[in-house]
């Protein structure tokens, strides 16, 4: 049974139900277009969604993106008209949220016994939300107490970086709610990594002084360690797959990440975690966008996109977490990057010229809008169906505002930065070549996904190989 309306859409007893709270200034970004209508849409919908719905939608532990997709639009100043579009299309297929399990309560003393356990995630939502009313409204204690448990901590960086992604949403806009379901969705997910958080191995990445005598003090850049993996004799052992997470692969994936996540270096100053966010959402937006070998048209990859849209975060996370916790965040949220890439084949990159000009007119459209090359993308982003192209479009966007002066911070001795990444091309690439199409149900007047064989949809698979080539279209 899925996608069960408990609600109707004139009940705002939804938003006390559910303590819904959402911070109508995020530490986000937010446009023309928001305003009391619509956060109260948005803070409506996103109780429902609370109400009803399961973190997961399928036995896969697929995620629940409602809330995300609602959130991204909502600050990019969708109406509210389209937000209740967005819900209708992605509370279809969700698996309804269950009863808390009678037998069990969770307390600060036993919470680590039902780890990795689904059934249990209406549980652990009482629990978190207990634990945060607790704190006096000062989440950040919550978040990193438990964020950082040495048992939820690995699961909390697995799944596409998902319950990161959701915690991210809760710390933005400051919502009791969305954090509790974040903590509660790493608590009851399995663990992606075998290795890579277990508490000797982690400490490994995270120290200073195992950066090698190959690389500077700095540790070695995100593109030497690209290049580094490329070339290393793990990646050969890494062969095509038509199912791009094969076991046969991920052991290999990860001893790379692990390797390699170890060679980079983050000081603990404020001034060094600035740059190094900076660095990884530049790098990781410049292998979003330089994956496509010449003559094929665009190939948006999806794991890839995921390290992408995460990246959003990453600021957000820095202005609440200690100055140490910033450092161990950092190590920690390069490794899923680095495995991204491995299980690809570690492919080369093809950087487009215009990805890395600062020139504008590569993204403008006849369509764009006033004087702002943004406007056009940022409203196809909203009316674009597919859960993922707002949550694109608002990381680059971001991404922009953070490197507006190309080549400001110097490079430390041989260290290479990631060259200005042009957000508005990439943007621009994303909204017109990712597409879901939606019908409206003659029954409900509701708008539900449909299938169309014109749709264009993201990459699943290993391009670091010909074979994945010999199934792409050529550009037209």
């Amino acid at each position: 049974m899925t996608g069960q309306d408990l609600y109707n859409n004139d009940d705002n007893s939804v938003i006390d139900k559910a303590g819904m709270a959402l911070n109508p200034s995020p530490m986000g970004l937010l446009l023309p277009g928001v305003d009391p209508t619509t956060h109260h849409e948005a803070t409506r919908l996103c109780a429902r969604d609370y109400l009803e719905n399961h973190a997961f939608f399928n036995d896969k532990q697929f995620h629940n993106h409602l809330n995300h997709h609602l959130l991204a639009v909502f600050s990019l100043g969708s109406s509210a008209k389209r937000l209740q579009e967005i819900f209708d299309i992605n509370n279809s297929y969700q698996l309804p949220l269950s009863a808390p399990a009678s037998d069990v309560n969770i307390t600060v003393n036993n919470y680590t016994e039902y780890l990795g356990k689904e059934e249990y995630y209406p549980n652990y939502i009482a629990f978190y939300r207990c634990e945060l009313a607790k704190s006096g409204g000062d989440f950040n204690v919550v978040v990193s107490k438990y964020f950082f448990d040495p048992q939820i901590f690995p699961l909390a960086m697995s799944g596409l970086l998902h319950p990161f992604i959701q915690l991210g949403y809760g710390l933005e806009f400051k919502s009791e709610a969305i954090i509790a379901c974040a903590l509660a969705q790493a608590s009851v997910h399995k663990k992606q990594f075998s290795r890579a958080f277990d508490a000797e191995t982690f400490d490994e990445i995270c120290r200073s002084d195992n950066k090698g005598d190959e690389n500077s003090a700095a540790g070695l850049s995100l593109l030497d360690i690209l290049d580094c993996m490329r070339s290393d004799s793990i990646a050969a052992k890494i062969t095509y797959n038509d199912e791009p997470y094969a076991q046969g692969n991920r052991g290999h994936a990860e001893d790379l990440a692990i390797k390699y996540a170890k060679l980079w270096a983050v000081e603990l100053s404020e001034s060094a975690v600035k740059e190094k966010v900076k660095e990884a959402m530049s790098v990781i937006a410049l292998v979003y966008g330089s994956l496509t070998r010449p003559g094929f048209r665009p190939v948006l990859e999806f794991g890839i996109m995921h390290n992408l849209t995460s990246s959003y975060f990453l600021p957000i996370y820095m202005d609440a977490l200690t100055l140490d916790n910033k450092v161990r965040l950092l190590h920690a949220y390069i490794v899923p990057f680095l495995y991204m890439y491995a299980s690809k084949g570690c492919p080369l990159l093809y950087i487009p010229l215009e990805l890395t000009s600062t020139n504008t007119h590569y993204a403008e459209s006849s369509e764009s809008l006033g004087d702002n090359p943004w406007t056009y993308i940022i409203n196809k982003a909203i009316t674009n169906n597919d859960m993922h192209v707002a949550k694109v479009v608002r990381t680059l966007w971001r991404l922009s505002l953070l490197t507006t002066f190309p080549g400001q911070a110097k490079a430390v001795d041989e260290y290479e930065l990631p060259p200005f990444v042009n957000c508005l091309y990439l943007a621009r690439i994303t909204v017109d070549n990712i597409s879901k199409s939606v019908r409206r149900d003659s029954v409900t007047d509701k708008m539900l996904l449909k299938t169309n064989e014109d749709d264009r949809g993201w990459a699943h698979g290993m391009l670091a190989f010909d074979e994945f080539w010999t199934m792409q279209p050529t550009e037209f």
